[in-house]
């Protein structure tokens, strides 16, 4: 089974103040999530969702990453 973590990063540094916004097996949810925070933290924080398999460390993949998405949403 898939799980999504969606992690909000202060204007896309990872250095920066980040927090989780999202974390669940709805991957649509795990995108949305971080779009709506992205427009409603006015575009401050930029949002990465990964995936991965549950007890498998090797299978992480990053899904999104908000600046990919388009200002139209």
């Amino acid at each position: 089974m898939k799980i999504y973590v969606t992690t909000m990063y202060r204007w896309g540094d990872r250095e920066n103040h980040s927090y989780v916004v999202y974390a669940g097996f709805d991957k649509d949810a795990a995108i949305k999530c971080g779009v709506d925070t992205h427009w409603y933290r006015g575009k401050k924080y930029d949002a990465e969702v990964i995936e991965f398999t549950a007890d498998d460390p090797k299978s992480k993949k990053i899904i999104q990453i908000l600046e990919d998405f388009n200002e139209n949403l």
